[in-house]
Parts: C-alpha cells; structure tokens; sequence
C-alpha cells in the first residue's frame, strides 16, 4: 500500500469519487478550494467530515493528532479530495504549503506504516489525497 498525493483532472476525480462511494468503509472528504482560503475554512471542513472530538481552530498540533488518530470513525481508510485546487488557499500559499507538507510528511506516511510501530494494535490504512486541476 503506498499513500500519496495524486493530480488528477475533473473527469478522473469523478470516477475515482464514484468508486470511492462504492467502497462501504472509505470515508470521503471533498473540500472546493475556492470556498477554502482560511485556516479556520479548513480546520472546520476537515473537523466536520471527520468529526472530531474537539476543536483545533487553535492548534495545528491538535489537527496532526486527531487526524493521526480516527479510530472513532470505524473506517478502512480515508480519501481527501480538493476540487480546484489552484483556488485553494490562494490568498495564503504559505497556509497551503504547510498544510500540504503536514499530509504528505506526517499524515500519509502515518497511515501508511507508522501507526503499526507506535500504537498498540494500530493498523496502517490507505489515505490519499487527489488533488483536482
């Protein structure tokens, strides 16, 4: 299993969503980059499809650890979808940068293996992100 980060095109990330929604046990998370330009417009998309416990408007290091965790979601694994995503974080490159190295460098090798070796009984699971042009 190999988490990542793949570029797609809006017909691509139509298919893939469809099969996706086909797969009982995969949760979808589909943020439209024009409507995300804040960390809070993030933060409480993410917070909300992937309903976590308590808030991290105010710590990034909360947001890692929640979405490190999950295990109250019962899932499979986990797919994130940002739709134009040129618009995403637009007036903050620098919020976006971060946050796109926070999933590729923390977040997808985590569910990838790292789990395994630091939590008792943790189970790797696919988590990719798409990322639609």
């Amino acid at each position: 299993m190999q988490n990542k980060f793949i570029h797609v095109n809006a017909m691509e990330a139509e298919r893939i969503r469809q099969d996706i929604m086909s797969i009982n046990g995969l949760l979808l998370a589909e943020l439209q980059g024009n409507d995300i330009q804040s960390w809070e417009e993030f933060i409480g998309k993410i917070e909300d499809t992937f309903k976590f416990p308590t808030t991290c408007i105010d710590s990034v290091d909360r947001y890692l650890d929640w979405i490190r965790d999950l295990d109250w979601l019962e899932k499979d694994g986990y797919v994130i979808i940002i739709y134009d995503y040129k618009s995403f974080l637009k007036r903050n490159p620098s919020l976006k940068n971060d946050m796109m190295r926070c999933l590729a460098d923390i977040v997808l090798p985590w569910w990838q293996g790292d789990v395994e070796r630091f939590v008792v009984g943790g189970k790797a699971k696919p988590f990719n992100v798409y990322v639609v042009d």
